[in-house]
């Protein structure tokens, strides 16, 4: 090997070396970043901001591609976050099914003794049919939130 191709070699050893190490920087400095936000997710979901903690997940995810290990753990904490809001919204929604159950049940009762004796109104039948729609649709929303529990534990335990 002559002494030129020698040099072009070592200066071109030596860029490589310096490009690789400017990108293994970029990525501690992406990685730390991406760390920094995992952490911020966990602390929003931890305090129940379950949004605010999703989205901190997405950002993750959309912004450092590349750190894969940071983003394997968002998504256990992403799965753990939906658990808890849907886990939260069947409980609400239960309640909520509950009272609306209750409440048609009564007006029902009272429009059937109405409708019977010729005294019951337009207004009133009405009512029963629009509390009849809400507890239905609050019936669908309720199936749906159980089924996405059962989802998430499923998919949590193929792990």
């Amino acid at each position: 090997m002559t002494r030129n191709n020698y040099r072009t070699m070592k200066k071109i050893f030596l860029l490589a070396m310096a490009a690789f190490a400017l990108v293994s920087c970029r990525q501690t400095d992406a990685q730390k970043e991406a760390e920094g936000l995992l952490r911020k997710a966990e602390s929003e979901c931890e305090a129940g901001n379950f949004e605010a903690s999703l989205r901190c997940i997405d950002s993750l995810r959309s912004v450092y591609p590349n750190a894969v290990d940071t983003r394997m753990r968002a998504l256990k904490l992403y799965q753990d976050v939906c658990l808890r809001q849907a886990q939260e919204n069947v409980e609400a929604l239960d309640s909520e099914l509950e009272n609306a159950k209750a409440e048609y049940n009564a007006r029902k009762t009272i429009a059937g003794k109405h409708h019977e004796e010729g005294t019951a109104t337009a207004e009133e039948l009405t009512e029963v049919g629009r509390l009849r729609l809400r507890r239905d649709s609050l019936q669908v929303r309720l199936d749906t939130e159980c089924a996405k529990v059962r989802l998430i534990r499923q998919k949590q335990k193929e792990g």
